[in-house]
C-alpha cells in the first residue's frame, strides 16, 4: 500500500472525510482506528479535545469498540525490564509498545492535537515514534491533528520529517492555496491539510 498521511490544522470535516474514507477503503463500521490522545491530556482544556474525537468518529459511523484509545504515558519506557509485573505474559495492548504488526492490524491512527512537546517527549520515551514510521510507511494511514501533525512534519528536531516544512496549525491569517515551493512553513487554517500519497505532497 501506498503511504497516506493527512496533517490536518483541527481533524476531519468535509473533503477530508471523503479523502480519509476513500483511502481506507471500507465502509466506516468496519474501520479499526488507533486513537493517540497523549498531546491532550495534561490540561482539562486539551483533555476536552477527546471527548470532540470520540463524537467525529461516531458522527462518521465508526463503531466505539472498534477504537483502542492509547495513551503513551501508560507505556512503559523503552528498554525497561518489567518487574513485579513481569509475571503476566500477555500485557493489554493499552499497557505496552505494540507491535509493527499490531499497529498494522489497524486501517488508521490518530494522533491528536495539544503540547508538542509532550507528545514528542512521550513518542521518544516509549519508542513509538519507531512503531509509526514502520507502520506508516507500510501503509497505515496517518491522520494528524494539530499537534499530531506538527509532530508528523519538520516542526521539532525529534519529531518525524515525513515532510521539512514546519506546520503552523490554525492559522488565522490569509488561507494558503498552495504549498511552498521551499521547506518554509505551512499556514494551516481549520478545515486544510497537507494530503500526503506515497510521494506526493499537496494541500488538501
Amino acid at each position: 500500500m501506498k503511504r497516506t498521511m493527512l496533517l490536518t490544522s483541527s481533524g476531519l470535516s468535509g473533503s477530508l472525510t471523503d479523502i480519509f474514507m476513500r483511502r481506507c477503503g471500507k465502509k466506516p463500521d468496519e474501520l479499526r482506528i488507533l486513537l493517540v490522545p497523549t498531546a491532550g491530556i495534561e490540561t482539562d482544556g486539551a483533555r476536552e479535545g477527546l471527548a470532540i474525537c470520540l463524537d467525529a468518529f461516531a458522527k462518521m459511523g465508526i463503531r466505539s469498540e472498534n477504537v483502542l484509545i492509547y495513551n503513551l504515558e501508560l507505556l512503559l519506557s523503552k528498554g525497561y525490564q518489567r518487574t513485579y509485573s513481569a509475571f503476566v505474559e500477555k500485557p493489554a495492548m493499552v499497557s505496552r509498545l505494540l507491535t509493527p504488526e499490531e499497529a498494522k492490524s489497524f486501517d488508521a491512527v490518530f494522533v491528536s492535537g495539544g503540547d508538542t512537546n509532550v507528545l514528542c517527549r512521550e513518542m521518544r520515551r516509549t519508542g513509538f515514534d519507531e512503531v509509526l514510521k514502520a507502520t506508516v510507511n507500510a501503509g497505515l494511514v496517518y491522520v494528524g491533528i494539530s499537534a499530531g501533525s506538527m509532530f508528523a512534519a519538520g516542526n521539532m528536531n525529534e519529531g518525524m520529517h515525513f515532510i521539512p516544512n514546519s506546520i503552523v496549525s490554525h492559522w488565522a491569517g490569509d488561507r494558503m492555496t498552495e504549498l511552498p515551493e521551499n521547506d518554509t512553513d505551512i499556514l494551516l487554517s481549520d478545515g486544510q491539510a497537507v494530503y500526503i500519497e506515497d510521494d506526493r505532497v499537496s494541500l488538501a
